[in-house]
């Protein structure tokens, strides 16, 4: 892991400490911070990262250029981008900030593209990507913006939807070898390795990304003539950031508003005792807002003569606590936050990349998907207003009777749908259901009597359960629809059994250009028992 710091003098284990914070990220699972006497603190302890990943090949701050010209002058107060970014998330127990600040800002960067308006990726995928693709960080739970980007930009990342997000950290019960020890195998961080249905789903890049150097002024300029956020990282201060974990008194109404001020030089010492850090999106600024420092006893801060002594002069930035505690009562919403330009320059690094080069993905009309991540699904896609999937509101007709599926039988079983009406046909989906407990020894064709005989799955899917999902095999487009229509399975396997819950059939017809019977679908009323080795489905 690589971050640019700006330094003020530090002793050595300061110095060890503010590179090992970039990387190990503070959660709070939504606990709410201490200083609200009918809430009690967090016990939580916050995720820290190895500092020797931290380290290396970390470049000094002094030597990343400006951004801008000299005399160029911003906004005092800019928050454009805040209609350019997708829900607040919450990272929960797992040290992981900097993988959810990084999809922040791929998320924000597709948004700001324009051709997708709600985009969703992994923040799961993405770590085990990180550290498994890429092969950074194998030996820690924590990454970084550099590393990250650079996974997302050579290999690509999922949805989320293909590898949902999992909220805690894996432990003995999930792999023996997790067993919370300083020596760990990576897949304790990646919580295993994806399903095989996220290996195979579509991919979303970044180009390269680049260091901001982390003055204010630098910031605004990319932020500003860009039009784009950027990732920040650093050391984490308890009592600043009013954690519930912090020894120090913290201050729930700032937690609230989710003000985070330079920290005072008793929150510096005993943060040190403690090490961790944070990472988040910048996505705004405020130069006119002030807010009144505290000292170490949690007490406002004023000068000789009485008056408050204010700190001025703040980026706002989206966090990933969720929505329940930080930031809660911040005008841009909750789980936003504003955290002092002084900290950002002395104790933060500054990440960004560029737009993402999209070749656009069109709206398939009916696979139940949003294609193009507009989203609008199907026929609710102005893409499909006059495709001819959407031109009719059609039936839907399910098998659901359940058939037990005998093991290893290389003859399979056929059950039939009949089909009574013709037709050209423009499009064709079959949907199975079906429990099993190894579906890589399944094999599933669907057969148009007299016509084309499509294998669906072969053996795929290795030793995961169940075989769900849609098909949509080009093959059968233009053949007439009426007839009779098989779905032949085969369980090629010993030992595991599984059952045909349902399957359907979905024909879109197109004779004359025009659609007849659009989005019907057939099914058969009867099933036959599927002998050993046989089973229909989609994985």
């Amino acid at each position: 892991m690589t971050h640019s710091l700006r330094l003020s003098p530090l002793t050595a284990p300061a110095l060890v400490f503010l590179f090992a914070s970039i990387a190990a990220c503070s959660s709070d699972s939504d606990t709410p911070a201490s200083g609200d006497p009918t809430i009690p603190p967090s016990t939580e302890e916050e995720a820290l990262s190895d500092p020797d990943a931290l380290l290396s090949g970390a470049p000094d701050n002094s030597t990343i250029p400006e951004e801008g010209k000299a005399d160029a002058t911003y906004p005092p107060v800019f928050t454009d981008l805040m209609k350019l970014q997708s829900p607040v998330r919450n990272q929960a127990s797992r040290g992981v900030c900097s993988i959810f600040s990084t999809v922040a800002l791929m998320e924000h960067l597709y948004i700001a593209e324009g051709t997708y308006k709600t985009p969703d990726f992994s923040e799961q995928f993405l770590q085990w990507s990180a550290k498994v693709e890429l092969g950074a960080f194998t030996y820690t739970e924590g990454s970084s913006a550099d590393q990250n980007i650079d996974a997302i930009h050579e290999y690509g990342i999922t949805e989320e939807t293909a590898w949902p997000y999992q909220t805690t950290k894996w432990n003995s019960s999930n792999d023996p070898k997790c067993d919370g020890s300083k020596e760990v195998p990576v897949q304790c961080y990646t919580h295993g390795d994806p399903p095989q249905s996220a290996l195979e789903a579509p991919r979303f890049k970044l180009p390269a990304g680049r260091w901001v150097n982390s003055s204010d002024k630098s910031i605004k300029a990319f932020m500003y003539g860009k039009r784009q956020a950027v990732v920040a990282g650093g050391k984490f201060f308890y009592q600043a950031w009013n954690h519930g974990a912090s020894p120090l008194p913290t201050n729930s109404s700032y937690s609230a508003k989710g003000y985070v001020l330079y920290p005072n030089a008793k929150d510096k010492e005993e943060s040190l005792k403690k090490p961790a850090g944070h990472s988040f999106l910048l996505v705004g600024w405020d130069d006119n807002l002030e807010v009144q420092t505290l000292d170490g006893e949690g007490k406002p801060v004023v000068d000789a003569e009485g008056k408050p002594v204010m700190e001025k002069g703040f980026f706002l930035f989206k966090n990933s606590w969720g929505t329940g505690r930080f930031g809660t009562q911040n005008p841009n919403g909750a789980g936003y936050g504003w955290i002092s330009y002084r900290y950002i320059k002395e104790f933060a690094s500054v990440y960004g990349a560029d737009l993402p080069q999209i070749k656009k993905v069109p709206e398939v009309c009916n696979d139940k998907k949003d294609n193009d991540l507009d989203g609008k699904l199907d026929c609710d896609d102005t893409d499909c207003e006059t495709n001819v999937a959407c031109t009719d509101s059609g039936s839907e007709y399910k098998n659901t009777t359940a058939v037990d599926i005998p093991d290893s039988d290389p003859t399979g079983v056929t059950s039939i749908i009949e089909v009574p009406e013709g037709g050209g046909i423009a499009s064709l989906s079959v949907t199975v259901d079906i429990s099993h407990t190894y579906r890589g020894d399944l094999t599933v064709k669907l057969v148009k009597e007299g016509g084309p005989e499509v294998v669906l799955v072969d053996r795929e899917g290795s030793g995961d359960d169940d075989l769900k999902r849609t098909f949509a095999p080009a093959e059968f487009n233009g053949i007439d629809a009426k007839g009779t229509w098989k779905l032949v399975v085969i369980d090629r396997a010993k030992a595991d059994k599984g059952k045909l819950n349902s399957w359907s059939l979905a024909i879109t017809r197109c004779p004359g250009g025009t659609c007849a019977n659009n989005g019907t679908h057939y099914e058969s009323t009867e099933t036959k028992a599927i002998p050993d080795g046989s089973m229909a489905g989609i994985f």
